[in-house]
């Protein structure tokens, strides 16, 4: 989105069994800080293309219509690829398997496998932290210094969690100002 949300809340009340589900958050900022040079001056000043119909759309290979409204509410942007943090000063990778499209300027092949690198880097094991979820339990995370994903779970299995989604201040948090791709 061309302004996203600085953030998100989960809150479980009824989960699936038998373990409750789990979900991964990456350490954006460790991630970038342990990326190898040569990956920091490949990502160093680029802007992705982020694509939020593609999550819609079922990347994981589910086809769905997109509406027209939903594609006019949710156009292809560009976002830098390496933020600073306003309030800490580090440098986070801003990405995000199910909407980074490629990277403006590079060929789509080329683009494509830079960002395989950077997402197999980013969830190596000591950047991620892996929540087995409980009712009643309540996590808050900042979007632009945190990518997560939720492992599947029987789609038939009762689940209820709520969602808050948080607006913060650039002044405080980084919110990524994304410029629209001419069509």
């Amino acid at each position: 989105m061309q302004t996203p949300a600085t953030g998100a809340m989960l809150y479980a009340l009824e989960l699936p069994p038998p373990e409750g589900g789990t979900t991964s958050w990456a350490d954006l900022s460790a991630a970038y800080a342990g990326l190898p040079d040569r990956l920091k001056r490949a990502v160093e000043g680029r802007r992705a293309i982020f694509d939020y119909t593609r999550r819609l759309a079922g990347c994981q290979g589910v086809d769905r219509v997109i509406s027209e409204e939903a594609k006019r509410k949710t156009p292809p942007v560009l976002h830098p690829l390496v933020h600073i943090h306003p309030i800490t000063g580090r440098k986070a990778l801003y990405l995000d398997s199910t909407t980074t499209t490629g990277i403006d300027g590079m060929q789509e092949a080329s683009g494509s496998a830079l960002l395989e690198e950077i997402y197999d880097f980013a969830m190596r094991p000591e950047f991620v932290y892996r929540h087995h979820w409980q009712v009643g339990d309540a996590l808050l995370w900042e979007n632009s210094v945190t990518m997560h994903r939720r492992e599947p779970f029987d789609p038939s299995a009762r689940h209820l969690t709520k969602r808050t989604t948080i607006f913060l201040s650039r002044e405080r948090h980084i919110v990524p100002e994304g410029s629209l791709i001419a069509a």
